[in-house]
Formats: structure tokens, C-alpha cells, sequence
């Protein structure tokens, strides 16, 4: 359902040490955390209002729906959040169905933990997955079943569910552009990183990290259609990525660093609403470093507030050492410079019949006036890479003009038919999920325990991630944060208190767990405890706090320790397995995306005027050509953030497949995105390629078998590619890092 991968961490392996670390929560909790604790404590309200406060709590069963997709678009969560409702009335029916009985209650919980699992799994969805599901299942099951028939059950949670989403669609309607500038901001952010770590160890990291939040930009946007200028800085974003790569590969060093400050500007700007220029004067500030207009010596100096939208500034200090004072020339100047400078370098390699480079002077060896005249040619290639760069980050300052394009959004139905492949990770990992918490229920039902449900709650936080450290990170997280929770609870416990205080009690830690959880894992599990209590006491007044917090630590603790050790012991391998075959996906996406061009690319010499018959023809013929084009990139896109996906989970389970198929994963990579950035040097060299579209496709499902092992790699050097020199290259490098028979 979320057509973007969720994220990988940027550092491959996480440790212990990482339990301890604090995140900054992300934009827009505050908004979420307010309408998970209305849709809580509502129904509660309503239930004491009527006296049928146990039926209120089982309409909360349904609030789980506000907490899912908190990311995406406006547009998006109104279509996906039913599917959630209906899911969650589902699963606290089927909890309701098997209550009473301890085997059935194993049975239905890992039913449902198998099926949550592998759905989120395999549509790609984002935090917090299968485990609210969960957890409305378990708890439907410790009900008590005479408060309601299983239809009554059953309509009220959905009728819960139904009202969180009509608080979330109220809620965030007045934001409905907020997940698209939080988006185009995260994605300046990660341009801005990545001009920073150019030549540096984490280039890699950062170039795929770029791309994803640029595709994840493109993809919000394309879905909430805000129109206007954040639209037009959407579609800019990629032209950024483009030209910061040409500058890093003409000149061998990183841009300077007053690129990637405009950027985190820009961001910032992006933000807080700051883009549109219509909106009013002097939106979005002037470059980093210089005054604000009215007073001073800066390029704004006493031109009024708006002079930044009807002047551009100077381009920051260009990279050759040159002073800053020589180079203040205007971004509409750098703008004639680049095109004064792309053309003399394409008339330079026109081939002309008197060319100076054919001269006897030059054959005769370089010299004094050769070496001048080299470096001048370096000179000109650097200030032309410069200046596109320079005009490409200020045009972003001026989001008119531009007709954003949709990017290729792939359908529902091809997603699960992608992720519920026979060799699909989804399907090892669910089971792990339905076999863990069906062992902990068993376990906590066998130990006698008076709520056993929390056993399979805590195994399924626990496996909510895929690899043995990151679960080993959680477990101590979620120990820590119970232990200090028992302790609040307790305190909070011993105290008699109302019914009314304790529906408030619960809506102000639903509010703190939904704000504080994302900072780290810890807190959420500290706030749990309390909660849990609480809840108890409204569904059952008069309990003991002694038995209730000791339930809940046996539970809690057998839980998180079997979830733990099936982690370690069930498919704990399953990334590192199932990496070649990323590799092999990935390869064989870039073969068909240059096989498309290469199809695409019409032959060397003179073209004739088309007919008006003609032109009308091609129309259509353009418009199925950019599908298919469209669909290509898409294709190596999606396989390059699930190979970069299973490579960071591989890093992360036993084992040294990620460290062995590291080269082979930057190799990829590299090649992959040469290919998507179409760089002006390959399209010249498609008409030269002496293979076909076909032959092509033939030599990388060669390479991509080479990468299952299933077939020996091809030459380093075949002639089916096109003579350019840096594919050739990147060819040569990841067929060396291919597996060898």
C-alpha cells in the first residue's frame, strides 16, 4: 500500500549502545498524538456516559486506525486507512470469537500475527505494522464475552475505527500540503547531505539516501497534487541530484559548501510554507552569509522587501579560488555563462575540417601552448558544471515554470503479487511472527498466568523487526522501559481513583506514547506499562494492583524473551539468503531500462522534415515510448531500494553475507544510477552501440544469473554496450565483484 520502501538506516549495523539513543520525534506528532488520544478516550466517554463502559472499551479496539501512515499524503491515507479500519475490526473479531478458550486464543492471535505480517510485509507499509493488530486481537480475546453478541463486537469496533478515521481526515485537513513539504524538505535535506559527503566513505549511503527521499517526494506529491509552487520544486528536485553528480564527475572534488547551505535553506523555507512567492514578498531569505535587504552592502541593499523574487542573488564562492568578490556576478549572468560555455565545449568536439587539434603543432608532442590550452579546456568544463549547478539550486528559489511529471506509481495488485513470491522475504518472516507469539500465549497460558495476552503482544514488538540485532536492541529497550513502567504504575495504582480520572489518565499516555515512542523505543514501552493498568481497571474495577503488575511483568518478560530467541533461531538469515536475488533484480531492471533507451535512439544522419500525417502519428507512438521509459526507471528504482533494503538487513543478521557482497551492492548502485541520471555522453553514444536492444537484455539476465550463481558473469568488456567510457567502467567493476564459479 505505501509505494515507498520504508526506510533504511544509513548506518549499516546498529548495537547495543543504540538502545540508549533519543531521536528527535518527526514533524506533525504533535497533530497525531492528539487524535489517537481523542479517538481513545471518546469512546470511553461515551460508554460511561450510557453505563456500558466495557462496550466503549471495545469501540477503542478500532483506534488503532489514527496511528497508521502518518507520512503520507493526505489523498492516500483517505483511501488506505479503511483497509486498516476493516482490518482491525477483523482482527478484534476474530479475538472475540476465540475468547475463552486458551488454545483457540494461541490459535487466533497467531493467525492474525501471520496474516498482519505478511500484508505489511509485502506492501512495503511503514512503522508501526502488524503490532497494533496484534494487539487488538489479543485484547478482544480477554473481554468478557457476556457484554455483547459477536455482530455487536464486532460493529463497534469498526465503529471505532470508523471515527479515528474521521478524526484523522478532520484533523489534518487543514494540512493537507504538510506531508508534501515535509517530504520536498526531507528530500532537500538529504541533497544538502549528500553534496556534503561527496569523496567521503559515506558517498554511497548518501547518493542512494538522495534518491530515495527525492522518489519519495515525487511520489507524495504526485498524490496530494498540491499544484502551484511546491509542485514545481518537486519536480526540480531530481535536476538538483542530476547536476550535483555531473559537477562531482567533471571535476574529481565535492561542491562547495555554500551549495549544500542554499539547499538546508531552501529546506527550511520549504518547511514552514516559505515557497511560493505569490504569497507575498521577501518568502524565502536571500543566501546564506549576505544581509537582509534595507540596510547595509548586500546585494538587497535598499531595494525593499521584496527584492529577492525580482533579483536573484549572487551565486555562492565558486570552487577555483577565485575571489568572492570577482565572482558576484548575478545568477542571470551565471545562466548566459553556462550556455556561452556548453556551447563552445560542443563546438569543440564538432568535428570541423581545419580544427586547431589537428594541427602539426599538436601532433608534434604537447608543449607550452598545448598545456595551456588543456588546462583552459579543464577551466571551462569546471565553470560550465559550476554555473548548471549554480542556476539549477537558484531556480529552486522560483518554483514557476516548470510542469511537474508524475512518476510511474505502481498499483496495488502488482505490489502483493511482488511481495507474495514464492522467494519473497514476507513469507519467513510472518511465520516467524504466527510461530513466536503462538509459542509465548501457550507459554503464559501454561504458566497461569490472568492475562496472557500481553506474551504475544511482547513478541510481536519484538519481531516487529527483521534481524537479530535490531531486536536484540528493542528487548533491551522494552525490559528497561517495563521494568521503570511497573514502577509508575504502582505509584499511580495505589491510589483509588475514579472513573473519570482514569479515562483522562488514559488519554494523556495514549498522547505521550504516540509523541515520544519514534524518539526511542524505551519510552514507548515505559508509558505502556501505566497504560495497560489503567485499562485494566476500567474494564475491571476493584482488581488488585500487586497481581495485575506482576501478570503483566511475567507476561512482558516471557514474551520478550521468546520473541528474542525466535529471532535468533527461526530464519535468522533470511536478508543474506535472499541478497543475490536483490542483485540479480536490480541487474536485470538496468539491463531492460538500456535496453529501452537503445531502442529509443534514432540512428546517426540527416533527418527529413517530418509529414503533418507523420506528426500527428507520433503522438501516440511519444506517449507509449514515455510509458514504457516511465515504467523502466520505476522498475530500477523500486529494485534499488530493495536490494540497498536487504542489504542493510543482511548487515544486521549473523553472518558476513552483507560484508562479502558489499563491492557488489556499490557496484550495482554506481550503475544503476548512470544509467537513470541519462547523462548527455551516453545518449550521444546509443546510435554507435554495435549490439541491439535485445542483445543487451541477453547480457545482463547473463549478469544477473552470474549474481545468483546460477551461470558464469560475461566479459568485463563486451561490445554489445554503448562506447561510452564511464558505463563501460561501471560494467567492468561490478562484473569483478560478481561471484565467480
Amino acid at each position: 500500500m505505501e509505494l515507498v520502501r520504508r526506510g533504511a538506516p544509513v548506518s549499516g549495523r546498529v548495537s547495543l549502545r543504540g538502545a540508549f539513543t533519543v531521536r528527535r520525534p518527526p514533524p506533525g506528532r504533535g497533530r497525531l498524538a492528539l487524535i489517537s488520544a481523542l479517538a481513545t478516550g471518546i469512546p470511553l466517554i461515551v460508554g460511561e456516559l450510557t453505563d456500558q463502559l466495557a462496550l466503549g472499551l471495545t469501540a477503542t479496539l478500532g483506534a488503532v486506525t489514527a496511528i497508521y501512515y502518518p507520512r503520507s499524503s493526505w489523498r492516500y491515507r483517505a483511501r488506505a486507512l479503511p483497509v486498516v479500519a476493516v482490518g482491525s475490526a477483523a482482527a478484534g473479531t476474530v479475538g472475540a470469537l476465540a475468547g475463552g478458550n486458551p488454545w483457540r486464543t494461541a490459535i487466533a492471535v497467531a493467525a492474525v500475527a501471520f496474516v498482519a505480517t505478511v500484508l505489511f510485509a509485502a506492501l512495503l507499509a511503514p512503522p508501526p505494522g502488524a503490532v497494533p493488530i496484534v494487539v487488538a486481537c489479543a485484547v478482544a480475546t480477554q473481554l468478557p464475552p457476556g457484554i455483547a453478541n459477536i455482530g455487536t463486537r464486532a460493529g463497534l469496533t469498526l465503529a471505532g475505527a470508523a471515527f479515528a478515521y474521521l478524526l484523522t481526515m478532520i484533523g489534518s485537513r487543514g494540512d493537507q500540503t504538510g506531508p508534501s513539504r515535509r517530504a520536498v524538505a526531507e528530500a532537500l535535506k538529504a541533497l544538502a547531505t549528500m553534496s556534503d559527503t561527496v569523496g567521503t566513505k559515506q558517498t554511497e549511503v548518501t547518493r542512494h539516501d538522495a534518491e530515495r527521499e527525492i522518489r519519495r517526494a515525487e511520489v507524495i506529491v504526485a498524490r496530494d497534487r498540491p499544484g502551484g509552487a511546491l509542485a514545481a520544486i518537486a519536480a526540480r528536485l531530481r535536476r538538483v541530484f542530476t547536476r550535483i553528480v555531473d559537477y562531482t564527475a567533471l571535476t574529481g572534488r565535492p561542491p562547495p559548501a555554500s551549495v549544500a547551505l542554499r539547499l538546508r535553506d531552501y529546506a527550511a523555507d520549504v518547511a514552514s510554507g516559505r515557497y511560493d512567492p505569490r504569497r507575498g514578498p521577501g518568502r524565502v531569505r536571500g543566501p546564506a552569509g549576505s544581509r537582509r535587504p534595507g540596510g547595509g552592502h548586500g546585494p538587497g541593499a535598499g531595494q525593499g522587501p521584496g527584492w529577492w523574487w525580482r533579483r536573484r542573488s549572487a551565486p555562492p564562492a565558486q570552487p577555483d579560488g577565485t575571489s568572492t568578490a570577482a565572482l558576484a556576478t548575478a545568477w542571470v549572468g551565471a545562466a548566459s555563462r553556462a550556455n556561452l560555455l556548453a556551447d563552445r565545449a560542443e563546438a569543440r568536439n564538432r568535428p570541423v575540417g581545419r580544427s586547431r587539434t589537428s594541427s602539426p603543432s599538436r601532433a608534434a608532442g604537447p608543449g607550452p601552448r598545448h598545456s595551456r590550452s588543456a588546462a583552459r579546456h579543464r577551466q571551462d568544463h569546471t565553470s560550465w558544471a559550476w554555473h548548471r549547478l549554480a542556476v539549477t539550486v537558484a531556480d529552486l528559489a522560483h518554483p514557476t515554470g516548470v510542469r511537474p511529471l508524475a512518476p510511474i506509481i505502481a498499483p496495488t495488485r502488482d505490489l502483493l503479487a511482488d511481495g507474495l513470491r514464492p522467494r519473497s522475504p514476507a513469507w519467513p518472516w510472518a511465520t516467524r511472527c504466527c510461530l513466536a507469539t503462538a509459542v509465548a500465549a501457550l507459554l503464559a497460558i501454561a504458566a497461569g498466568v490472568d492475562r496472557p495476552y500481553w506474551a504475544p503482544v511482547a513478541a510481536a514488538s519484538v519481531l516487529e523487526v527483521r534481524t537479530a540485532r535490531v531486536a536484540g536492541q528493542h528487548t533491551v529497550q522494552h525490559m528497561l522501559g517495563t521494568a521503570l513502567g511497573a514502577l509508575a504504575a504502582f505509584a499511580l495504582l495505589t491510589v483509588p481513583l475514579p472513573v473519570w480520572s482514569l479515562i483522562v489518565g488514559v488519554m494523556a499516555l495514549q498522547a505521550a506514547i504516540e509523541l515520544l515512542n519514534p524518539a526511542n523505543g524505551g519510552f514507548g514501552a515505559l508509558l505502556v506499562m501505566p497504560l495497560t493498568m489503567l485499562v485494566a481497571q476500567v474494564s475491571g474495577p476493584g482488581q488488585s494492583a500487586e497481581s495485575l503488575l506482576v501478570s503483566r511483568l511475567v507476561d512482558t518478560l516471557l514474551g520478550l524473551v521468546v520473541g528474542l530467541a525466535a529471532s535468533f533461531l527461526l530464519w535468522p538469515r533470511v536478508a543474506g539468503h535472499r541478497l543475490p536475488y536483490a542483485l540479480a533484480d536490480c541487474v536485470g531492471a538496468i539491463g531492460a531500462l538500456l535496453a529501452n533507451l537503445l531502442a529509443e535512439a534514432s540512428p546517426p544522419g540527416p533527418r527529413s522534415a517530418p509529414r503533418s500525417t507523420e506528426r500527428v502519428g507520433r503522438e501516440p507512438r511519444r506517449a507509449q515510448r514515455d510509458r514504457r521509459r516511465g515504467a523502466a526507471r520505476h522498475h530500477v528504482e523500486a529494485t534499488l531500494e530493495w536490494l540497498s533494503e536487504m542489504h542493510v538487513e543482511a548487515d544486521n543478521e549473523p553472518g558476513e553475507a552483507a560484508q562479502a557482497t558489499w563491492p557488489t551492492v556499490v557496484a550495482a548502485r554506481r550503475l544503476g544510477y548512470l544509467v537513470l541520471l541519462e547523462p548527455p555522453g551516453l545518449r550521444d553514444a546509443l546510435p554507435a552501440t554495435a549490439g541491439t536492444p535485445e542483445g543487451i537484455r541477453l547480457l545482463f539476465g547473463q549478469l544477473a544469473a552470474g549474481m545468483r550463481g546460477d551461470a558464469s558473469p560475461p566479459l568485463r568488456e563486451p561490445v554489445q554496450l554503448p562506447p561510452f567510457p564511464p558505463l563501460l567502467r561501471e560494467f567492468a567493476a561490478l562484473v569483478d565483484s560478481a561471484p565467480q564459479r
